[in-house]
């Protein structure tokens, strides 16, 4: 019988060692999205889910009650559900990285919520009309230069980190402001959203 237990501790020792140095299992990747959204019209805005991952209908009369979106759009300008903007608890950070991988999680303060911006409501020469609406002034994607025409545009390469209107997190990126027929204001966005509610990004 001792025999028996002398060879069976070694064993039982090299089971045990293997257990309590086994690495964790690294959390998969986020996939990455891309959200096509078209953003020309200059009376609408585009309202888009990172939950469902498509663009919502929302009524345009009380966007500003609803839950149902995270973020919207109308041309260059960006709307988040928060603040001035709806009753959601999103918001928005400009991160210094420049691609979407560099973004490892979502910062734990920072967040900036919708106020108000100046925006083109129609566009008619050589003065469009502006309007005061509840907007997002950290997101700015877009450098549209109009002192001399045709319009000039820079597309700012930032990664932006989103706070959703259910409190959850996305990192996104401008990819494009061009459709393939290089119609202006047809937005390519990519994307990674966390469904867990986690800050890992």
């Amino acid at each position: 019988m001792k025999s028996t237990w002398i060879l069976l501790l070694p064993a039982i020792s090299i089971l045990a060692g293997c257990s309590k140095d086994s690495p964790e299992e690294p959390a998969p990747a986020l996939e990455v999205k891309t959200a096509k959204i078209d953003a020309r019209s200059y009376s609408d805005w585009v309202y888009f889910s990172f939950e469902k991952g498509t663009v919502v209908e929302i009524d345009k009369a009380n966007f500003n009650k609803s839950l149902d979106w995270d973020i919207a759009f109308h041309r260059n300008d960006v709307r988040l559900n928060c603040g001035s903007s709806g009753p959601g608890g999103g918001g928005a950070i400009k991160m210094q990285a420049k691609s979407l991988s560099e973004v490892a999680a979502a910062p734990s303060s920072g967040y900036v919520v919708d106020a108000t911006k100046s925006i083109i409501v129609k566009f008619t020469l050589p003065v469009p009309p502006f309007e005061d609406q509840p907007a997002n002034t950290e997101i700015e994607w877009l450098n549209v230069d109009t002192s001399n025409p045709p319009p000039a545009y820079t597309l700012y390469d930032n990664v932006y980190v989103i706070r959703t209107a259910a409190g959850k997190f996305a990192k996104i990126k401008f990819a494009n402001y061009l459709s393939d027929k290089n119609e202006t204001m047809v937005i390519s966005l990519d994307y990674a959203y966390q469904p867990d509610g986690s800050t890992r990004l």
